[in-house]
Protein backbone atom coordinates (compact mmCIF):
# COMPACT_ATOMS: atom_id res chain seq x y z
CA UNK A 1 0.00 0.00 0.00
CA UNK A 2 1.36 3.48 -0.96
CA UNK A 3 2.02 5.61 1.74
CA UNK A 4 0.25 9.31 1.80
CA UNK A 5 4.23 11.23 1.17
CA UNK A 6 3.96 8.90 -1.97
CA UNK A 7 0.76 8.98 -3.42
CA UNK A 8 1.08 13.01 -3.02
CA UNK A 9 3.97 13.12 -5.35
CA UNK A 10 2.43 11.04 -7.60
CA UNK A 11 -0.13 13.09 -7.91
CA UNK A 12 1.59 16.18 -8.24
CA UNK A 13 4.09 14.26 -10.87
CA UNK A 14 0.84 13.39 -13.05
CA UNK A 15 -0.63 16.95 -12.59
CA UNK A 16 2.90 18.42 -13.90
CA UNK A 17 2.76 15.89 -17.04
CA UNK A 18 -0.55 16.45 -17.52
CA UNK A 19 -0.32 20.47 -17.44
CA UNK A 20 2.41 20.44 -19.76
CA UNK A 21 3.25 17.54 -22.29
CA UNK A 22 6.99 17.20 -22.80
CA UNK A 23 8.01 18.93 -19.34
CA UNK A 24 11.83 17.88 -19.04
CA UNK A 25 12.97 15.78 -16.00
CA UNK A 26 14.79 18.83 -15.15
CA UNK A 27 11.52 21.38 -14.69
CA UNK A 28 9.26 18.35 -13.57
CA UNK A 29 11.88 18.23 -10.68
CA UNK A 30 11.86 22.51 -9.79
CA UNK A 31 8.09 22.13 -10.41
CA UNK A 32 7.56 19.70 -7.69
CA UNK A 33 9.58 22.29 -5.23
CA UNK A 34 8.45 25.46 -6.33
CA UNK A 35 4.50 24.84 -6.52
CA UNK A 36 4.06 21.71 -4.59
CA UNK A 37 6.86 21.85 -1.47
CA UNK A 38 8.28 18.41 -2.52
CA UNK A 39 12.19 17.96 -2.84
CA UNK A 40 13.07 15.05 -4.92
CA UNK A 41 15.49 14.08 -6.92
CA UNK A 42 16.23 12.67 -10.49
CA UNK A 43 16.71 9.07 -8.73
CA UNK A 44 13.33 9.31 -6.83
CA UNK A 45 11.60 10.47 -9.56
CA UNK A 46 12.93 7.68 -11.95
CA UNK A 47 11.53 5.38 -9.08
CA UNK A 48 7.87 7.35 -8.73
CA UNK A 49 7.43 6.75 -12.83
CA UNK A 50 8.16 3.08 -12.15
CA UNK A 51 5.75 3.05 -9.28
CA UNK A 52 3.22 4.48 -11.34
CA UNK A 53 3.28 2.11 -14.08
CA UNK A 54 4.41 -1.35 -11.96
CA UNK A 55 1.28 -0.38 -9.05
CA UNK A 56 -1.16 1.93 -11.20
CA UNK A 57 -0.92 0.67 -14.89
CA UNK A 58 -0.17 4.28 -15.49
CA UNK A 59 2.54 4.80 -18.00
CA UNK A 60 4.88 8.18 -18.04
CA UNK A 61 7.33 7.69 -20.91
CA UNK A 62 9.99 10.21 -22.43
CA UNK A 63 9.51 11.06 -25.93
CA UNK A 64 12.44 11.70 -28.08
CA UNK A 65 11.20 13.63 -30.51
CA UNK A 66 10.06 16.19 -27.93
CA UNK A 67 12.32 15.59 -25.82
CA UNK A 68 10.48 15.55 -22.74
CA UNK A 69 7.45 13.54 -20.56
CA UNK A 70 3.92 12.20 -21.59
CA UNK A 71 1.71 10.57 -20.48
CA UNK A 72 0.29 7.46 -22.26
CA UNK A 73 -3.38 7.91 -21.16
CA UNK A 74 -5.23 5.55 -19.91
CA UNK A 75 -8.46 7.39 -18.62
CA UNK A 76 -10.11 3.83 -16.21
CA UNK A 77 -6.52 3.31 -14.74
CA UNK A 78 -6.06 7.27 -14.41
CA UNK A 79 -9.36 7.99 -13.08
CA UNK A 80 -9.16 4.56 -10.32
CA UNK A 81 -5.72 6.69 -9.21
CA UNK A 82 -6.91 9.80 -8.85
CA UNK A 83 -9.81 8.44 -6.71
CA UNK A 84 -7.60 6.12 -4.88
CA UNK A 85 -5.00 9.30 -4.38
CA UNK A 86 -8.01 11.55 -2.99
CA UNK A 87 -9.06 8.93 -0.34
CA UNK A 88 -5.70 8.67 0.96
CA UNK A 89 -5.52 12.29 1.12
CA UNK A 90 -8.51 12.90 2.93
CA UNK A 91 -7.05 10.04 5.32
CA UNK A 92 -3.90 11.83 5.86
CA UNK A 93 -6.29 14.88 6.55
CA UNK A 94 -7.92 12.89 8.78
CA UNK A 95 -5.73 10.73 10.76
CA UNK A 96 -2.51 13.54 10.87
CA UNK A 97 -3.80 16.98 10.64
CA UNK A 98 -7.37 17.12 12.17
CA UNK A 99 -7.10 15.33 15.93
CA UNK A 100 -11.06 16.58 17.47
CA UNK A 101 -14.25 17.77 16.29
CA UNK A 102 -13.37 21.15 16.54
CA UNK A 103 -10.55 21.01 14.57
CA UNK A 104 -13.11 19.76 11.99
CA UNK A 105 -15.52 22.25 11.81
CA UNK A 106 -12.73 24.96 11.94
CA UNK A 107 -11.13 24.12 8.82
CA UNK A 108 -14.04 21.87 7.00
CA UNK A 109 -17.20 23.35 5.81
CA UNK A 110 -19.50 19.79 5.18
CA UNK A 111 -22.76 19.82 3.11
CA UNK A 112 -25.71 19.34 4.54
CA UNK A 113 -26.78 16.19 3.58
CA UNK A 114 -26.92 12.57 4.72
CA UNK A 115 -24.76 11.50 1.89
CA UNK A 116 -22.09 9.60 3.83
CA UNK A 117 -24.98 7.80 5.90
CA UNK A 118 -23.89 3.70 5.54
CA UNK A 119 -20.35 4.59 5.81
CA UNK A 120 -20.00 2.44 8.64
CA UNK A 121 -21.05 -0.60 6.17
CA UNK A 122 -18.33 -0.28 3.72
CA UNK A 123 -15.70 -2.39 5.71
CA UNK A 124 -17.47 -5.11 6.00
CA UNK A 125 -18.73 -4.92 2.44
CA UNK A 126 -15.33 -4.92 1.06
CA UNK A 127 -14.17 -7.63 3.53
CA UNK A 128 -17.13 -10.01 2.01
CA UNK A 129 -15.95 -9.01 -1.34
CA UNK A 130 -12.66 -9.94 -0.68
CA UNK A 131 -13.09 -12.89 1.02
CA UNK A 132 -15.43 -13.96 -1.41
CA UNK A 133 -18.50 -14.26 1.18
CA UNK A 134 -22.36 -13.51 1.13
CA UNK A 135 -23.85 -10.50 2.80
CA UNK A 136 -26.99 -10.56 4.66
CA UNK A 137 -28.68 -6.96 5.65
CA UNK A 138 -32.32 -5.27 5.50
CA UNK A 139 -33.23 -3.36 2.87
CA UNK A 140 -35.42 0.11 3.00
CA UNK A 141 -37.63 1.09 0.03
CA UNK A 142 -37.71 4.75 0.46
CA UNK A 143 -40.71 4.55 -2.40
CA UNK A 144 -42.41 1.66 -1.59
CA UNK A 145 -42.11 2.49 2.49
CA UNK A 146 -40.98 -1.50 2.71
CA UNK A 147 -38.23 -3.12 4.01
CA UNK A 148 -36.92 -6.77 2.66
CA UNK A 149 -33.97 -8.81 3.94
CA UNK A 150 -31.45 -10.08 1.39
CA UNK A 151 -28.73 -12.68 1.13
CA UNK A 152 -26.43 -11.53 -1.50
CA UNK A 153 -22.71 -12.57 -2.99
CA UNK A 154 -21.12 -8.96 -3.11
CA UNK A 155 -19.04 -7.83 -5.89
CA UNK A 156 -18.43 -4.00 -5.85
CA UNK A 157 -18.55 -0.71 -4.58
CA UNK A 158 -19.82 1.85 -6.81
CA UNK A 159 -20.09 5.90 -6.42
CA UNK A 160 -22.79 7.81 -7.95
CA UNK A 161 -23.48 11.45 -7.12
CA UNK A 162 -21.15 10.96 -3.74
CA UNK A 163 -23.41 8.18 -2.65
CA UNK A 164 -22.05 4.72 -2.47
CA UNK A 165 -23.79 1.52 -3.49
CA UNK A 166 -23.38 -2.49 -3.10
CA UNK A 167 -23.47 -3.67 -6.65
CA UNK A 168 -24.34 -7.62 -5.59
CA UNK A 169 -26.38 -10.45 -6.82
CA UNK A 170 -29.62 -11.85 -4.46
CA UNK A 171 -29.53 -15.49 -3.59
CA UNK A 172 -31.82 -17.32 -5.88
CA UNK A 173 -31.60 -14.63 -9.08
CA UNK A 174 -28.30 -14.39 -11.54
CA UNK A 175 -28.72 -10.68 -12.55
CA UNK A 176 -26.62 -7.75 -10.49
CA UNK A 177 -28.73 -5.60 -8.59
CA UNK A 178 -27.89 -2.17 -6.74
CA UNK A 179 -28.41 -1.19 -3.00
CA UNK A 180 -27.53 2.08 -1.35
CA UNK A 181 -25.63 1.62 1.19
CA UNK A 182 -27.45 4.73 2.95
CA UNK A 183 -30.55 2.44 3.19
CA UNK A 184 -28.68 -0.98 4.52
CA UNK A 185 -29.20 -2.21 8.17
CA UNK A 186 -28.22 -5.27 10.04
CA UNK A 187 -25.59 -5.95 7.82
CA UNK A 188 -23.38 -8.83 8.64
CA UNK A 189 -21.14 -11.18 7.24
CA UNK A 190 -21.77 -14.79 6.40
CA UNK A 191 -19.48 -17.94 6.34
CA UNK A 192 -21.13 -19.04 3.46
CA UNK A 193 -19.29 -19.08 0.39
CA UNK A 194 -20.23 -16.04 -2.60
CA UNK A 195 -21.65 -17.14 -5.87
CA UNK A 196 -18.81 -16.43 -8.36
CA UNK A 197 -19.67 -16.12 -12.29
CA UNK A 198 -17.79 -14.73 -14.99
CA UNK A 199 -21.43 -13.44 -16.36
CA UNK A 200 -21.91 -11.37 -13.15
CA UNK A 201 -18.58 -9.64 -14.29
CA UNK A 202 -20.04 -9.20 -17.89
CA UNK A 203 -22.82 -7.52 -16.38
CA UNK A 204 -20.52 -4.94 -14.34
CA UNK A 205 -19.05 -4.21 -17.61
CA UNK A 206 -22.20 -2.72 -18.47
CA UNK A 207 -21.71 0.31 -16.36
CA UNK A 208 -18.83 1.58 -18.64
CA UNK A 209 -21.66 2.46 -21.28
CA UNK A 210 -23.99 4.57 -18.86
CA UNK A 211 -24.33 7.50 -16.32
CA UNK A 212 -24.81 6.54 -13.36
CA UNK A 213 -26.57 3.29 -12.01
CA UNK A 214 -29.29 2.04 -14.67
CA UNK A 215 -27.14 0.03 -17.08
CA UNK A 216 -30.47 -1.81 -18.60
CA UNK A 217 -32.58 1.36 -19.59
CA UNK A 218 -30.76 1.21 -22.83
CA UNK A 219 -30.29 -1.44 -25.48
CA UNK A 220 -27.48 -0.36 -27.59
CA UNK A 221 -24.81 2.50 -27.59
CA UNK A 222 -25.33 5.37 -29.20
CA UNK A 223 -23.96 8.66 -30.15
CA UNK A 224 -25.27 11.45 -28.37
CA UNK A 225 -24.70 15.20 -29.27
CA UNK A 226 -25.23 17.94 -26.59
CA UNK A 227 -24.81 21.49 -28.44
CA UNK A 228 -23.79 23.82 -25.32
CA UNK A 229 -22.27 27.09 -24.30
CA UNK A 230 -18.74 27.36 -24.66
CA UNK A 231 -18.53 28.37 -20.76
CA UNK A 232 -20.58 25.50 -20.23
CA UNK A 233 -18.04 23.12 -22.17
CA UNK A 234 -14.97 24.33 -19.77
CA UNK A 235 -17.50 22.54 -16.93
CA UNK A 236 -17.87 19.63 -18.47
CA UNK A 237 -14.39 19.70 -19.42
CA UNK A 238 -13.28 19.61 -15.74
CA UNK A 239 -15.95 17.26 -14.35
CA UNK A 240 -17.15 14.86 -17.74
CA UNK A 241 -20.10 13.29 -17.43
CA UNK A 242 -18.19 10.13 -19.23
CA UNK A 243 -15.32 8.89 -20.01
CA UNK A 244 -16.55 8.96 -23.84
CA UNK A 245 -17.60 12.69 -23.41
CA UNK A 246 -15.58 14.76 -26.24
CA UNK A 247 -16.09 18.50 -26.53
CA UNK A 248 -15.77 20.82 -29.17
CA UNK A 249 -15.80 24.72 -28.53
CA UNK A 250 -17.87 26.47 -31.25
CA UNK A 251 -16.67 29.60 -33.43
CA UNK A 252 -17.64 32.93 -33.48
CA UNK A 253 -19.63 33.10 -30.26
CA UNK A 254 -21.30 30.08 -31.23
CA UNK A 255 -22.58 27.00 -29.16
CA UNK A 256 -20.46 24.12 -29.20
CA UNK A 257 -20.63 20.60 -28.61
CA UNK A 258 -20.36 17.79 -26.26
CA UNK A 259 -20.10 14.19 -27.65
CA UNK A 260 -20.58 11.16 -25.69
CA UNK A 261 -20.79 7.62 -26.93
CA UNK A 262 -23.73 5.83 -24.13
CA UNK A 263 -26.60 4.13 -23.33
CA UNK A 264 -28.80 6.98 -22.43
CA UNK A 265 -30.88 6.64 -19.25
CA UNK A 266 -32.95 8.34 -16.28
CA UNK A 267 -29.80 9.79 -14.81
CA UNK A 268 -27.75 10.99 -18.04
CA UNK A 269 -31.07 12.68 -18.63
CA UNK A 270 -31.09 14.61 -15.14
CA UNK A 271 -27.55 15.89 -15.53
CA UNK A 272 -28.54 17.50 -18.56
CA UNK A 273 -31.57 18.71 -17.33
CA UNK A 274 -29.10 20.80 -14.47
CA UNK A 275 -27.53 22.50 -16.86
CA UNK A 276 -30.49 24.13 -17.99
CA UNK A 277 -30.54 26.89 -20.38
CA UNK A 278 -26.78 26.46 -21.33
CA UNK A 279 -27.11 22.94 -23.17
CA UNK A 280 -29.75 21.19 -25.51
CA UNK A 281 -29.90 18.01 -26.79
CA UNK A 282 -28.91 17.66 -30.96
CA UNK A 283 -29.31 13.95 -31.56
CA UNK A 284 -30.36 11.70 -31.41
CA UNK A 285 -34.04 13.16 -32.37
CA UNK A 286 -35.47 10.61 -30.13
CA UNK A 287 -33.75 11.64 -26.95
CA UNK A 288 -33.90 15.30 -28.16
CA UNK A 289 -37.83 14.94 -27.94
CA UNK A 290 -37.92 12.79 -24.45
CA UNK A 291 -36.03 15.78 -22.84
CA UNK A 292 -38.73 18.21 -24.42
CA UNK A 293 -41.68 16.29 -23.10
CA UNK A 294 -39.39 16.82 -19.50
CA UNK A 295 -39.25 20.07 -19.68
CA UNK A 296 -42.89 20.65 -20.84
CA UNK A 297 -43.74 18.48 -17.60
CA UNK A 298 -42.00 20.86 -15.48
CA UNK A 299 -43.65 23.36 -16.93
CA UNK A 300 -46.63 22.10 -16.37
CA UNK A 301 -46.03 21.97 -12.34
CA UNK A 302 -45.41 25.25 -12.47
CA UNK A 303 -48.80 27.00 -13.50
Amino acid sequence: MANYKLLKRLSCIMHLVTSKSGISKTEMIDRLFADFDIDTTPRTLERDLKNLKDDFGIEINYSRSIRGYVLEEDERQISSFLKFAEFSSLAEMYEEGIKDYKSFNKYIIPDDSSDFTGLHNMARIVKGITLSRKLTFTKENYYKETRKTYTVTPLRLKEYLNRWYLIAVPEGENEIRNFGIDRISDLKLTDTPSDLSQDFEAQIKLYEDIVGLNYNESKKVEKVILSADNKQLKYLRSLPLHKSQVCIDGLDGKWGEAIFHIKSNYEFETQVLKMAGMVAIKEPIRLREKMKNHIKQMMHNYE
